[in-house]
């Protein structure tokens, strides 16, 4: 399966940040799309979703049930089952928050990093092989723009997790 994007809507005008946002929400699927079939053929032993919970944990290590389901839009039921299976698999560790009785405190436990690194490290690969050819120019300018949008969407106002 090939997704492709659609022709953006610049304009005349030139690059407006209504143009800037339309090419992000068509380029970020497609991302996703290589990342997610790629982790597929990389972990045979956890789910996508439960990778995504390595990688949530793996970002901010204490977190909470909650947290997690924030973190990957889902409900805390659907958030509970996957950690549920993670920590039978020996990949989580769960414990009681000392400050709150109710509050549950979820780590990566050394398997479960190791797994979660070693995934990351074949998609880092499989990113790298994919940019290999390109230009040095071209590599500057998605590494530059990258990094705009890291800051963009890492700024407490932007309503994502910075």
């Amino acid at each position: 399966m090939r997704l492709e994007i659609m022709d953006s809507v610049e304009t005349v005008v030139g690059v407006t940040p209504s143009v800037v946002a339309t090419k992000v929400m068509e380029t970020a699927p497609l991302v996703m799309y290589f990342l997610r079939r790629n982790a597929r053929r990389r972990s045979k032993a956890v789910s996508i979703a439960q990778l995504r919970v390595l990688a949530c944990l793996n970002n901010c290590p204490g977190s909470s049930l909650s947290q997690v389901a924030e973190s990957l839009g889902v409900t805390n039921a659907t958030a509970s089952a996957l950690i549920d299976r993670l920590v039978r698999n020996g990949l989580v560790d769960r414990s009681d928050d000392p400050r709150e009785r109710r509050r549950v405190i979820l780590s990566l436990t050394p398997a479960g990093k190791e797994q979660f690194l070693a995934v990351r490290q074949l998609g880092l690969a499989e990113i790298a092989d994919l940019l290999a050819d390109l230009p040095a120019r071209k590599l500057e300018q998605i590494n530059d723009g990258v990094s705009v949008l890291r800051e963009v969407f890492s700024h407490p106002d932007s309503n994502g997790r910075g």
